[in-house]
């Protein structure tokens, strides 16, 4: 091969490779471009938490408390994209952020009226097969230091309903225990106080599992 042969093939070369790393960058960038660019997450001040939808899905994010008479009507949720939504009861099987899970539950008969709403997310303290609600009324002249009064609900594994109201009669809570004769005996006994009410629900509930394993 002389001299001039040798210069023109590598000339070629060089040329195909400034051809293919050109057409290669060019194309880089047009599809960078096109790219939908990643969004940061959003950051906030408020409490992660959860969503729960009406068919059980669950979608992660920020809570935004506001007190705990207006978390049982509605509940904004903030998403890792920062986009916001509000969720009145209903619209969302529950939520919950921290160790506190609120469900959509009726609210209480015994504290319905018309102008009430008739679903409310209600704080579930305990779980299992008795469960233990809270509920928050208005705040009134009987409530201790202007904060919005609680009353406490037991559903039974049967699904029947008992209130725990701690100011007035707090042992008649030991008729929704009657199927556990010496728990009920203890409460009437005052063996038990209005605090160890989440005790009592738990202490049941590992009785009540322990008699299903017997069957």
């Amino acid at each position: 091969m002389n001299t001039s042969s040798f210069i023109f093939t590598w000339v070629k070369i060089i040329l195909s490779l400034t051809l293919a790393f050109t057409t290669s960058f060019l194309w880089a960038q047009e599809n960078e471009s096109t790219k939908i660019p990643k969004r940061k997450y959003a950051k906030y001040s408020f409490p992660e938490g959860y969503i729960l939808s009406l068919d059980g899905d669950t979608t992660f994010g920020y809570i935004r408390q506001k007190d705990v008479f207006e978390d049982q009507k509605k509940i904004e949720f903030y998403d890792y994209y920062g986009a916001k939504t509000t969720y009145n009861a209903g619209y969302i099987k529950g939520y919950g952020y921290g160790e506190k899970h609120l469900i959509c539950r009726p609210t209480p008969y015994f504290y319905s009226d018309l102008m009430s709403d008739t679903i409310i997310f209600m704080v579930r303290l305990i779980d299992g097969p008795a469960k233990l609600y809270r509920f928050y009324s208005r705040r009134n002249a009987f409530t201790l230091k202007n904060e919005a009064a609680f009353f406490d609900f037991l559903e039974k594994p049967d699904k029947s309903l008992f209130e725990v109201s701690y100011a007035f009669r707090w042992k008649r809570l030991a008729s929704a225990f009657k199927d556990h004769p010496k728990l009920s005996r203890e409460i009437l006994e005052g063996a038990y106080k209005p605090e160890d009410t989440e005790s009592i629900v738990k202490y049941y509930n590992s009785w009540f599992e322990r008699m299903e394993e017997q069957e």
